[in-house]
């Protein structure tokens, strides 16, 4: 049956099938991980965004929450985040640029999430915010 759906779906949809429910699973699992952000800050926020990837107990990698502590220094507290562009990279892998934004300023982050043995989690995430570093072009000038 699932080798039916498989065919089915890359015959009507083309071979980015898959990936596109991979990338709808990074894009909820990022949205989850702000709702985390929210409510309990930046070192859950990164604790969720690593859930069920290969990085998820890295100590180096969930030391990233201090980055946000200082964007949050300068901008103030997170009050939501958007989703500005999502990009299928290969059947099992999702590159998600983001914005977040605090009281007093926006800041971006990028995530590659990978559908792996645990689920769907990020192998990496780096933040910026200064808009020119992270964007790509037709996103700032038209």
């Amino acid at each position: 049956m699932l080798r039916s759906v498989v065919i089915l779906c890359l015959v009507l949809s083309g071979s980015n099938c898959l990936a596109g429910n991979v990338c709808e699973k990074a894009s909820n699992e990022f949205d989850e991980a702000v709702s985390v952000y929210k409510k309990q800050g930046g070192s859950a926020f990164m604790a969720r965004v690593l859930k069920n990837g290969p990085l998820e107990k890295d100590t180096r990698s969930l030391s990233q929450a201090q980055t946000l502590n200082q964007i949050e220094q300068f901008f103030g507290p997170i009050e939501g985040a958007s989703i500005l562009s999502v990009m299928e990279l290969g059947s099992k892998s999702c590159y998600i640029i983001g914005i977040l934004e605090y009281k007093n300023g926006p800041a971006f982050a990028v995530a590659n999430y990978y559908s792996g043995s645990m689920g769907v989690g990020a192998t990496s995430m780096f933040f910026q915010t200064e808009p020119e570093k992270i964007l790509p072009k037709q996103f700032l000038v038209q």
